[in-house]
C-alpha cells in the first residue's frame, strides 16, 4: 500500500491514507506530502476520493463502511495498480516463496541496465531505501501476490512463477486443485510467452509446463542451474541455456533458492537484450530486500541475521542455505510463528525444518490482527518438534525472548530472528541488553 501511495504522488495525484501505526515507509510518504492519520475515522473520507483498500480491511471498518454510504469509488489495491500500469510494459513476478526477492532482483537489473522502470515490490530495496518507483522508461516491474487472488488481476507482458505451494488455502476453499488451476490462468493471460519464465523445479508448474521458458536444477530445464556452491559472500553457480553455458555467475544472496531466482532473472535479463556483464556485475553487488537474510549486527564476533520466513517451506529452505554459508558457527534460531490461521494450517509441517540449526527459541504467536483459535498456540508447534526432532530448544515468552536469548549467546555464534511478525525487532532488544549491562 506505501509503495502505490508513493507512486500515485510521483504520478501527481493527491493521497492521504491511514494507519493505527507509524513506520518508515509512512515517514517517507509524509516527506512526499501526504496526508496521515493516525487512526480509522468515517469522517476522514469524503465523496470525491477515490478509496484503495487491502485485502486485510473488514468490510466493518469505518473508512470502509463510510466509503460504501458516500458512494465512492473503491479499489482493491490491485485494481489500484492495475491503473499504474497502464501503458507500461509490465513484468510481474509471482509465486507462494520468493517473489519479493525476485521482483527486486529484476527491478535492481532493470536499473542497472538504465532501463528506468517503474517498480513496486513487496519489500524495502535496500539499494534505493523504498519498495516503489515510478520511473520515465517503459517496464514495469510488479509482485502479483496470489494470496489473495489478486493476481488474476493482472496481464503482463512477461512475468516470473517461482512456485506453488500450500499457503492461504482459505482463498481456495482449501483446495490445492483450485490454487493450481489459479497459477494456470495467470500463466495463460501472460501477454508473451518468450518472457514467461517458470521454476520445473516445481511438480506444479512441471505439470503446467507454461511456456518453453523453464529454468531450474531439474535435468529439462531450458535455462539449468548447475555446479552450486555457497560462501558466506554469496553463492556460485553455472547456468547451461542450450549450446550457451554462463559459467561461474556470483550472486550476492544466500541458498540454493537464489541461484533459481537468479536463473529466473539471468534469462529474463537476456530476453529482453541486457548485455551478460551488465547482469553478472548487478548480481555481484545486489544488496537484497530488508528482512530476506538481513544481517542486523556483528557484534562481539556474533553474527544476528533477520529474515521474514514464516510458512515451513520458507523456513527450512533459509535455514539450509545459512548453514551452508557461515557452516563453522554455532547457529541459534529464534522463531516467531506468523498467525493463527497460518500456524493451523502449517500443523503437522514443522516437525523438521528447524534441523538445520544448533539451537532453536520458540515465543508466541504473532496474531498480526487475527482472534485467538481455541487450543492453539505455540506448544503446538512445539510437541511437533520434540516429537520429530532431537534438535534442543526452549521457549520464552515474547517480552522475555531477548533477555532468554541474551543468557545463551556466545562469541562466534550466528543468530537468525525468523517471522513475520515484531521478532523482527529482537536484534536492537538484545544489543539494548548488552550494552545496558557494559
Amino acid at each position: 500500500m506505501s509503495g502505490l501511495a508513493h507512486i500515485a504522488v510521483k504520478k501527481g495525484f493527491k493521497v492521504s491514507g491511514s494507519d493505527i501505526a507509524t513506520n518508515a515507509n509512512i515517514e517517507s510518504l509524509k516527506h512526499l506530502g501526504v496526508t496521515i492519520f493516525n487512526s480509522h475515522m468515517a469522517n476522514q473520507v469524503n465523496s470525491s476520493m477515490t478509496i484503495v483498500y487491502s485485502t486485510d480491511i473488514k468490510g466493518d471498518n469505518p473508512e470502509f463502511q463510510a466509503s460504501q454510504q458516500l458512494g465512492c469509488r473503491l479499489w482493491h489495491r490491485s485494481d489500484m495498480l492495475n491503473f499504474l500500469l497502464n501503458g507500461k510494459i509490465s513484468l510481474a513476478v509471482t509465486g507462494t516463496h520468493g517473489k519479493t526477492t525476485t521482483s527486486s532482483l529484476l527491478a535492481n537489473l532493470l536499473v542497472s541496465a538504465k532501463k528506468e522502470p517503474s517498480f513496486a515490490v513487496g519489500g524495502i530495496l535496500r539499494e534505493f531505501n523504498t519498495n516503489a518507483a515510478f520511473g520515465t522508461g517503459e517496464h514495469f516491474v510488479l509482485e502479483a501476490d496470489e494470496s489473495d487472488r489478486s493476481f488474476l488481476k493482472y496481464s503482463p507482458h512477461g512475468a516470473i512463477v517461482t512456485n506453488v505451494d500450500a499457503d492461504h488455502l482459505e482463498y481456495y476453499q482449501y483446495s490445492m486443485d483450485n490454487l493450481k488451476g489459479a497459477f494456470k490462468e495467470f500463466c495463460d493471460q501472460v501477454q508473451e510467452k518468450d518472457l514467461l519464465f517458470w521454476c520445473h523445479d516445481d511438480e506444479v508448474l512441471a505439470a503446467i509446463q507454461p511456456s518453453q521458458q523453464s529454468y531450474g536444477e531439474h535435468p529439462h530445464s531450458r535455462w539449468r542451474v548447475a555446479n552450486f556452491t555457497a560462501a558466506e559472500t554469496g553463492i556460485q553457480f553455472d547456468l547451461h541455456h542450450g549450446n550457451n553455458c554462463y559459467k561461474a555467475i556470483n550472486l550476492a544472496l544466500k541458498g540454493r533458492h537464489n541461484a533459481l531466482n537468479g536463473a529466473a532473472i539471468f534469462g529474463m535479463g537476456i530476453a529482453l537484450g541486457i548485455d551478460e556483464m551488465v547482469i553478472r556485475q548487478l548480481f555481484k553487488k545486489f544488496q537484497g530486500v530488508k528482512r530476506r537474510c538481513e544481517i542486523k549486527a556483528d557484534v562481539d564476533g556474533m553474527l544476528f541475521i533477520d529474515d521474514y520466513a514464516h510458512h515451513p517451506t520458507e523456513i527450512v529452505t533459509t535455514l539450509e542455505g545459512l548453514k551452508k554459508a557461515y557452516p563453522k558457527r554455532r547457529f541459534l534460531v529464534v522463531f516467531q510463528p506468523h498467525r493463527y490461521s497460518r500456524t493451523q494450517n502449517c500443523l503437522g509441517m514443522y516437525g523438521t525444518i528447524f534441523n538445520a540449526c544448533d539451537y532453536l527459541f520458540f515465543t508466541d504467536i504473532f496474531s498480526a490482527g487475527e482472534n485467538p483459535i481455541d487450543g492453539l498456540t505455540v506448544q503446538k508447534i512445539i510437541s511437533e518438534v520434540s516429537l520429530s526432532s532431537s534438535l534442543s530448544y526452549q521457549y520464552a515468552p515474547r517480552h522475555n525472548l531477548a533477555e532468554q536469548v541474551n543468557k545463551s549467546l556466545s562469541a562466534g555464534d550466528l543468530v537468525v530472528s525468523l517471522g513475520a511478525g515484531d521478532i523482527t525487532k529482537i536484534t536492537d532488544e538484545i544489543l539494548a541488553l548488552r550494552k545496558a549491562r557494559i
